[in-house]
């Protein structure tokens, strides 16, 4: 019982240090809050209406905030030279992952659940037992996703930016966020079901709009399935390139 506790406070001593140390860094504000709104703010303007926007809002939010923080600690501790001090006291590669990704998820539930108050005082009304859930789902996966980008042995945040980007900036427009996955062309179909991001504005748009493609406990399902992958990868490839960080 001792040795849990003392493993779970360890990991909330990574979150804690990870999010004081990175919630302000200029990637996070860019690539997780600047962008998404304006990705979706150009859907706004382009379409001249906010019909259906909230759900693509919180979406991109959740899919860029939760996986903005993840991809660049790993690296920048590496250049700081603070990943050996870590990996030299009582701290695994899986105390590592799990710190960042519950920092990381934090960010993307806070700032989504913000979102939705803010339409709650426009007006737009959800199913909180169905959101907030699949928002804290969500967030772990595609935290856990950001980890699968970090694990490439560079001491660069930059190069763990591209890959990020290269990867989920083709998602949001195969995955429902501003084209409904039933309008996509016939050979896109099986890209916007290997997305975790489908399933995710899938339940975002159920929660809203009472209307979805899938049932909601498949959908639940799938986002559980891709966060245990993204899981498993993440920690598998970090310990692999972790010693060549050093």
């Amino acid at each position: 019982m001792d040795s849990l506790r003392s493993y779970m406070e360890s990991i909330l001593a990574l979150s804690l240090k990870d999010a004081k140390i990175y919630f302000f860094k200029g990637p996070v504000i860019t690539l997780g809050l600047l962008m998404p709104f304006f990705l979706w703010l150009a859907f706004v303007i382009g379409n001249r209406t906010t019909a259906g926007s909230i759900s693509a809002l919180i979406s991109i939010t959740v899919f860029f905030t939760a996986s903005a923080v993840t991809p660049i600690v790993i690296p920048w501790e590496t250049r700081q030279r603070s990943l050996e001090m870590l990996l030299a006291g009582p701290v695994t590669v899986e105390m590592i992952v799990l710190g960042e990704s519950i920092a990381s998820s934090l960010l993307g539930i806070l700032i989504s659940l913000v979102l939705v108050g803010i339409g709650f005082l426009f007006g737009m009304e959800a199913n909180l037992l169905i959101l907030v859930p699949s928002l804290v789902i969500a967030s772990f996966c595609y935290s856990f996703l950001g980890l699968i980008f970090s694990s490439i042995p560079s001491d660069v945040p930059a190069d763990a930016i591209m890959l990020a980007s290269a990867v989920r900036l083709p998602l949001i427009f195969i995955s429902g966020v501003f084209i409904p996955v039933s309008s996509l062309p016939t050979y896109l179909l099986g890209a916007a079901f290997l997305s975790p991001l489908t399933y995710f504005v899938d339940m975002a748009n159920f929660s809203y709009y009472g209307v979805s493609l899938l049932p909601p406990a498949l959908d639940a399902a799938m986002l559980i399935v891709f966060t245990l992958a993204f899981l498993y990868a993440s920690i598998s490839l970090n310990k692999r390139t972790m010693l060549r960080r050093l």
